[in-house]
């Protein structure tokens, strides 16, 4: 075989690895996304800001919830949070992971409601989550100076 007639294959073999490494890049990215959405938790940080001999100040910050209508077990662990007795709760938005999931975060926060608190609203509260290209955040820089 002469050398130029084996330049189909090499770009057919290189066409096919690179979709099965892209296939498999989709396929782990799926896989960590459905495991991360059930891995919700709580973390605990202390700052010294406070002078010395003062009670602490609780501060609990919620955020991108995107909380699914029905999901019973991550409702259940939000409304646990009230728990903590929160001196100030800020929810940064991005609550429902749909539309038809915006009395499962109220069910899901009302414990909260009797906490002083602050909510700073994204995306999804103002328009419903909207498939995105994650790789957008490659291209151009945002409008936000």
């Amino acid at each position: 075989m002469s050398e130029t007639s084996g330049w189909p294959r090499r770009i057919a073999s290189g066409a096919a690895t690179l979709f099965t490494a892209t296939t498999l890049a989709g396929a782990a990215a799926t896989a960590f996304g459905m495991i991360s959405a059930r891995q919700f938790g709580v973390r605990y940080e202390t700052l010294p800001l406070l002078p010395a001999g003062q009670e602490p100040y609780r501060i609990l910050h919620v955020g991108d919830m995107h909380l699914v209508a029905g999901d019973r077990k991550k409702i259940a662990f939000v409304r646990r949070l009230a728990e903590l007795q929160p001196d100030l709760v800020v929810n940064t938005g991005d609550n429902p992971g749909g539309v038809n999931a915006v009395d499962d975060v109220v069910e899901a926060l009302s414990p909260l409601l009797d906490s002083p608190g602050v909510f700073v609203p994204g995306s999804n509260d103002f328009y419903g989550p909207r498939p995105a290209n994650p790789l957008r955040y490659l291209r151009a820089p945002s409008d936000f100076h």
